[in-house]
Parts: C-alpha cells; structure tokens; sequence
C-alpha cells in the first residue's frame, strides 16, 4: 500500500480540499501507521504550541538591529549610485542627441556667429538687466518695500529657529525610526 500522499497530507492538513480530508480519514482508519505518524505529529504540535518563546539575549538583538540598518544603509546607498548613474547617462544621452541635432539642421558657421554675437552682446543685456531692475524698483512704495523686508526677515527668523531646534533635537535623542 501507497503511503506518500498520506503522510504528506497528515503534515499539510491546512491545504487539503474536502474530499482530500475525507479520503485521509478513511486511510487512516485501515492503516496504523499512518496513524502512530498522525499520533505523533499531533504531539510535536502540541509540543510545538505550548513551549515557552525564550527571548533573544540583548547581545544578539543589538547585534542583529546593527547588521540590519548596515544593510539598509548599503542598500540605500547602491541605490543612490543606480540612480545617480542612470540620470547622468541620460543627460549625457540627451546631450549628444542635442548636440547631434544642432549640427545636423545648423551650420557650423553661423553657431559660431551666433556664439561670438551672444558674448559680445552679454554686457549689453546685463546693463539692460540692471536697469530693468532699477525702474521696477524704484516704482515700489517705500512702505511696501520696508513691509517686504520685515516679512522676509520675520521668515527668515522662524525657519533658522525651527532648524536650529531641529538639530539640537536631533542631537540630543537621536534619529528614530531607523
């Protein structure tokens, strides 16, 4: 008489259909070994089930907790080069292409002139920057300018205090949740 799938069924009793489970129970009637091993596997469980878990020694927890964020850190860390490299090989890529482009619809000839005329011009559009900036300047109330620097240094103020107490937290508990 076959026993295998019988005493693959007495150990795996949770996956088995209905007509499985009754086909077992008639086995095991006929058949007593099968019935000594679903005896002592009831045992093991039972054994199993009621014996105590025995806490880790801290040695092992700390040790175990230290090995784990090491990994983490590692992890993230060969993450952070995937990415970083993939992102430069794309912006090498789609330089090239760029570049390719550029040369492919037009002539070197006028990219050079069009280079030499946007150096000589940069210190024209500077100075023309500066007076932009000037008029637009000086078109704004006194009041609201003055207004404008107290909201940005009240601002200013309230974020280097919440960033200071940031890290003097941070230093003094540590970082959490890790």
């Amino acid at each position: 008489m076959s026993h295998l799938p019988f005493e693959n069924w007495i150990f795996d009793r949770e996956k088995l259909t209905p007509s499985q489970i009754a086909e077992l129970e008639a086995h095991l009637q006929t058949c007593q070994q099968c019935k000594r091993i679903q005896t002592g596997w009831k045992e093991v469980e039972t054994l199993l089930h009621s014996t105590p878990l025995i806490p880790a020694p801290p040695q092992i927890v700390n040790r175990f907790q230290a090995s784990l964020a090491e990994r983490k850190a590692q992890r993230q860390k060969r993450q952070v080069r995937i990415a970083l490299f993939a992102l430069g090989g794309a912006f090498v890529l789609a330089s090239m292409v760029f570049v390719l482009r550029l040369f492919w619809t037009v002539p070197p000839a006028r990219l050079l002139s069009d280079l030499i005329g946007w150096i000589t011009l940069a210190p024209q559009r500077w100075s023309e920057f500066q007076y932009i900036l000037y008029y637009w300047g000086s078109q704004i109330p006194p009041l609201a300018l003055v207004a404008l620097v107290f909201l940005l240094t009240g601002w200013s103020i309230l974020l280097l205090t919440l960033w200071f107490l940031t890290f003097q937290r941070l230093s003094k508990l540590g970082v959490r949740g890790q």
